[in-house]
């Protein structure tokens, strides 16, 4: 019911559209924000355990939408690798063919997605992927924070194009204020919080910000999400993305913008940094900081990875160079690729492109528990510490660990490691 409604009103919508909307709030929207809370809806969970996708896993492909937001140029480079997913309404799906084919983009590896969208920054809209208990993909949805109701019903477009389950969580987020390690740890800037009544707080400033449950819970049930990093935006700027600051590049490492001490912003993010240096990653290590010099505040951080590729926006200016060296340090196996564009410091190349995950991809072989893409001694050593009640498995480490899939981690598991590993099983 919620959906064919959702559905009916998103047509209505959609012939009022004339021209593109900013990032921002237009002064109409402003005038319907109410509209948002009104859309949240909630199903059943996926199936626990769950785990949250990061980008830096495995991609078939990126979600744009049509008129682009990025160039035909960058498009044709990611079109050489993985699979680009179009929204386009149906009216449209000519002049975003002619306008992909005739830039050479390999059009055998372009798919429309037949749905209209109210603006081009899938990265805000777009689906959240996990994984659930039984190994099956699916989108978790949440409900855009802009009353564009377009655009905030995409997410269910892809999941009925891609024949993938379909989850809604009734809280207010959006793509570009998060990022998540894969493995049960995620981070947000302050409106994670803010913009959901529930979480009965205006705290703008504080690193970390007092736990909300209502959210926090959301992100464990729904994503897998047992640490929530929520900070004050160091930006302080109208979009409060962490994206325009922040990435997790790995697990373990992390790039965080800096800027000169003479910045209005400079103690803020330095306060992140130093918040960063304090909490664990999610196998208890500290975390590795990598910083990229924006001294004009430029949208370094505004990148996309996408298997063995950055795609890193550039401004045409001297920093870009070194820019370009922190990523290939940082990411030595990744070929770096620098893009220029209608970038702002605060709408970039990642606003505009959302990953889509390699849904036949298997990060993980069961029995590999600490996930080091071996299976050995080591793994029993970390199994009995967990059968011991010595150590507790994160949400991957128990997918990998009931190698019988009796939902329960004991002796059991054990025997049947060891076999394993003798080549018995």
């Amino acid at each position: 019911m919620f959906r064919f409604l959702f559905v009916f009103i998103s047509l209505i919508f959609a012939d009022s559209k004339v021209e593109e909307l900013p990032i921002g709030f237009t002064q109409e929207e402003l005038e319907n924000k109410d509209i948002i809370k009104q859309w949240t809806y909630r199903t059943d969970p996926p199936v626990a355990p769950v785990r949250n996708i990061a980008e830096y896993e495995p991609m078939q492909g990126v979600l744009i939408r049509y008129p682009f937001g990025i160039s035909t140029s960058l498009i044709r480079e990611m079109a050489e690798d993985v699979i680009i997913y179009c929204l386009v309404s149906s009216g449209q799906q000519n002049a975003a063919y002619n306008s992909m084919n005739s830039s050479n983009v390999d059009m055998n590896n372009v798919e429309f997605i037949i749905g209209a969208t109210d603006s081009y920054w899938t990265r805000d809209y777009g689906p959240w992927w996990v994984v659930d208990g039984n190994g099956e993909y699916g989108i978790v949805d949440f409900t855009y924070n802009r009353p564009r109701p377009n655009d905030n019903n995409a997410p269910y477009k892809v999941s009925e194009h891609l024949d993938v389950s379909y989850y809604s969580a009734d809280f207010i987020s959006t793509g570009g204020n998060y990022m998540t390690d894969g493995f049960g740890i995620s981070a947000a800037a302050h409106i994670a919080y803010t913009e959901n009544d529930q979480c009965n707080t205006n705290n703008q400033s504080s690193i970390p910000l007092p736990p909300c449950a209502y959210v926090d819970n959301i992100m464990n049930e729904y994503y897998g999400i047992s640490t929530y990093h929520v900070v004050a935006d160091p930006n302080g700027e109208y979009i409060d993305h962490i994206d325009c600051w922040g990435k997790f590049l790995s697990p373990n490492r992390v790039l965080i913008r800096e800027v000169p001490s003479s910045h209005p912003q400079y103690n803020m993010i330095e306060d992140v940094v130093d918040y960063f240096q304090s909490v664990p990653t999610s196998d208890g290590g500290l975390w590795e900081i990598f910083r990229v010099y924006t001294p004009s505040d430029q949208p370094y951080t505004n990148s996309l990875i996408l298997n063995d590729k950055v795609f890193v926006p550039i401004m045409n200016s001297s920093w870009d160079d070194e820019a370009l060296e922190v990523y290939e340090i940082a990411m030595p196996n990744h070929e770096i690729l620098g893009f220029t564009g209608s970038w702002q410091s605060t709408d970039a190349l990642h606003c505009r492109v959302k990953g889509i995950p390699d849904i036949s991809y298997s990060p993980f072989q069961n029995g590999d528990i600490n996930m080091d893409s071996s299976i050995d001694i080591l793994d029993v050593v970390v199994l009995v510490n967990f059968v011991l009640g010595s150590d507790i498995p994160d949400n991957m480490q128990t997918i990998l660990s009931d190698l019988n899939d009796d939902g329960i981690i004991n002796i059991l598991d054990i025997i049947s490691l060891i076999n394993i590993i003798l080549g018995v099983e």
